[in-house]
């Protein structure tokens, strides 16, 4: 169990449930203990009497670290020179991240690596917006890589050498091709339905199979256990391999993404430009809408209209699990959903291109306001 707002302002803080074998506890079981809360609220008294006999510690910091010197080449990023620069967003991955790379005598440049329960005034989360510090740092430092950890170090962020962040997508879909090519890691892949295609070609041209499910890491849980899936992927930042633990997590993405500069020794955006040569170019994009009331009746609207066409392109796959996501002819998608953890209509989309990408959020913000204004928004 553990008590986190993850990367949100701190009103939206939490539970967060695991199980014994170490996956989230899927929806069934949390819906459950929900109920159960619900049911006493009327009779909860905050009144506390503190039972330290209840109370118990244990060193899990070394554990996990032992885990990190086990699951990462070492070797390998110590024999290319690497310098990093690391950006812990005051966040739980301090004296973690940052001292696994000094450890291993990696030259590495840190911020934020201070206890702070404002997190410097801003949300955690390792949008661009929020790694300037991480930024300038790699620009001092020569740093080859930047690294971040959102607050409670389940998410990660990457910048390249010439400061520029790299989407979640893109990290995601080298780390994916990484772990199969290089790694030999065997079977399956997990996606969300939120995240990229590319994971679809990179698994495609390596004979693995993709299982897509809905937003939300706990969906992978029972996939790892069954062995169906050994990699799961979430476009907000999150990556769990089953070698190292059935669950995201940031700090060994972003040490995986160091290795994985280390070992093909060529700049990220070299690496991106061969991502892109063998699997072929796809961009995509989120966008934060607010969602009111009104908002989500519209949804609710737009998920019982049927698409024929969007944006010029014959839908070829419509699916409600989540929302709804329209997969175009000629490869390209949209998703509009509601967030589940916070009042946001969320809009994702992955196109060949960045004109294509822009007209999918446009229309798709034109069907959810024309279905506010309550007009019938029907494409044949």
């Amino acid at each position: 169990m553990t008590f986190t707002a993850s990367h949100n302002p701190p009103e939206y803080n939490g539970v967060k449930l695991f199980t014994r074998a170490g996956t989230a506890a899927e929806k069934e079981f949390t819906d459950a203990i929900e109920a159960v809360a619900a049911s006493r609220a009327a009779t909860f008294d905050d009144f506390y009497v503190p039972q330290p006999s209840l109370a118990k510690t244990a060193p899990l910091t070394e554990g996990y670290l032992a885990s990190l010197d086990r699951d990462i080449d070492w070797e390998a990023i110590a024999s290319s020179g690497l310098v990093i620069a690391v950006d812990l967003l005051f966040g739980t991955a301090r004296e973690v991240l940052d001292r696994v790379l000094i450890a291993h005598g990696v030259d590495t440049h840190v911020v934020h690596n201070t206890k702070d329960p404002y997190f410097g005034g801003y949300a955690p989360e390792c949008t661009p917006q929020n790694l300037g510090a991480l930024r300038e740092k790699v620009r001092l430092s020569g740093a080859r890589i930047g690294l971040a950890t959102d607050g409670d170090a389940d998410r990660f962020g990457v910048m390249d050498d010439k400061c520029r962040s790299i989407s979640p997508n893109l990290v995601i879909a080298l780390l994916t091709e990484y772990l199969l090519r290089r790694r030999g890691t065997a079977g399956g892949i997990g996606r969300t339905v939120a995240t990229t295609r590319l994971v679809d070609r990179i698994a495609g041209a390596a004979g693995r199979e993709v299982v897509e499910t809905p937003v939300g890491f706990h969906h992978f849980g029972s996939l790892f256990l069954s062995g169906r899936i050994s990699v799961g992927t979430e476009e907000s930042a999150g990556l769990g391999v089953a070698s190292h633990l059935p669950e995201r997590d940031g700090i060994y993405a972003a040490l995986l993404m160091a290795e994985l500069v280390a070992v093909e020794r060529k700049p990220l955006d070299e690496l991106v430009r061969g991502l892109f040569a063998r699997h072929g170019t796809l961009v995509s994009r989120r966008v934060q809408l607010p969602l009111s009331e009104r908002t989500r009746a519209a949804m609710g609207k737009v998920g019982k209209q049927v698409f024929k066409e969007f944006c010029g392109q014959k839908v070829t796959r419509v699916d409600r699990r989540d929302g709804i996501l329209l997969e175009l002819a000629d490869g390209s998608w949209v998703l509009a959903r509601p967030a589940r953890t916070e009042p946001k209509l969320r809009v994702y989309a992955e196109a060949t291109s960045s004109r294509q990408l822009r007209a999918l959020v446009r229309e798709m913000r034109v069907a959810v306001r024309e279905a506010e204004e309550g007009a019938t928004h029907v494409r044949d």
